[in-house]
């Protein structure tokens, strides 16, 4: 997933894309599809109905033609003799594909190139006794060339953003005639805004008990103790259609970083340490993760991924007089997230928006309109 999304942000960053729609806006391609095939499965004759979605952003080259390499997600759900011996669950893939064409006036016309979708699920053996019932892991791939094949006559759509289509294919036969198949497929072409938003702030965790011992020499014996995270986040988004029909699309985490910084100012009198865990937090793991979001009106509001930072630790006192007893306290970065969640963002260039609450929580988080 990481790949796929540095792939897509090269591609909006480095690649001019004047040149392939009106007014020079960026452009996304998506579809559904719904078919249906007939072929040679692993016990005779078995039909196989699909339904796909995906998206693809369009690059543009020299003399009026493109190509773009998109994602595509399949499920394959199997027919097959009423025998009750064998059957297959449904087959679930994903997978890149990719899509070549050209301008032709005032459409774009395009194919898919031949490819392999991985589908997995499981195929189910019904045997007699003593054999019983049995299942394998199972795999078949879809082409995704049947949803827009070509180069002729491939599919078609008009070049302005909004602009839909619907593509029928088939029946025909393919794979030396062992296999027929009928699909249909809507397009839709929309214009894409590409938007970067950053963010730093902060959160300090001062939810955990103080250090409590009567042997201290202060007048509350308690010695205050609380975590301070430091965060930056980088994400990009899009953005597809004009004005009030304008929706939100896709978002993903571009960078992360988290620095938790220990406020407690009395290490004389006793040593913090934190308490290591397989399972400790890396803020690269919200990389490449999906930040959701929706439109309304001129504004957008991101739902970023959640993360969990816990973190344990010991205090141990350093001076005999204050006993072996340790303090454990445990912090976390937990309302953060959900605070940059909150805001509506206006969706002006170079926009910044800040918050906060009280003195435990900040964050500025700024807008750049890429394209």
């Amino acid at each position: 997933m990481k790949k796929i999304f540095i792939f897509l942000v090269a591609i909006f960053l480095f690649y001019p894309l004047a040149s392939l729609a009106q007014g020079g806006q960026r452009m996304v391609l998506t579809f559904r599809s719904e078919g249906s095939m007939q072929m040679l499965g692993p016990y005779g004759p078995a039909g196989v109905n699909v339904k796909s979605e995906g998206y693809v952003y369009l690059v543009p080259g020299s003399k009026g033609k493109f190509a773009g390499i998109g994602n595509i997600y399949v499920t394959m759900v199997f027919s097959h003799p009423k025998t009750g011996v064998v059957s297959i669950t449904p087959l679930k893939g994903e997978g890149q594909f990719e899509v070549v064409g050209e301008t032709e006036g005032k459409f774009l016309r395009f194919y898919f190139k031949h490819g392999n979708i991985p589908c997995k699920g499981e195929i189910i053996v019904n045997a007699p006794a003593p054999m019983g019932t049995q299942k394998e892991p199972y795999e078949d791939n879809f082409d995704p060339h049947v949803l827009a094949p070509g180069v002729q006559p491939g599919a078609k759509i008009e070049l302005k953003d909004g602009a839909t289509g619907t593509f029928n294919f088939g029946p025909e036969s393919y794979v030396g005639g062992t296999q027929t198949a009928s699909w249909k497929t809507d397009f839709t072409l929309d214009g894409a805004e590409l938007w970067r938003v950053a963010v730093e702030g902060e959160e300090i965790d001062t939810t955990q008990s103080p250090i409590k011992n009567s042997k201290l020499k202060n007048k509350s014996k308690e010695l205050p103790i609380a975590m301070q995270y430091k965060w930056k986040l980088v994400g990009e988004f899009s953005i597809i259609g004009k004005g009030s029909a304008r929706q939100y699309y896709e978002g993903q985490v571009f960078s992360a970083n988290i620095e938790p910084v220990m406020q407690f100012e009395h290490g004389d009198l006793y040593r913090v340490e934190e308490i290591k865990r397989e399972d400790k937090w890396d803020p690269d793991d919200l990389i490449g993760q999906a930040i959701g979001g929706k439109v309304n009106g001129n504004a957008v509001q991101l739902k970023w991924p959640e993360f969990n930072t816990l973190e344990r630790y010991v205090c141990i006192p350093r001076m005999t007089y204050l006993g072996k007893v340790p303090h454990r306290p445990n912090f976390e970065s937990k309302e953060f997230i959900g605070y940059i969640s909150r805001e509506k963002l206006p969706l002006v260039d170079g926009q910044v928006v800040t918050g906060s609450q009280s003195n435990w929580l900040k964050y500025k988080i700024t807008l750049k309109k890429l394209d």
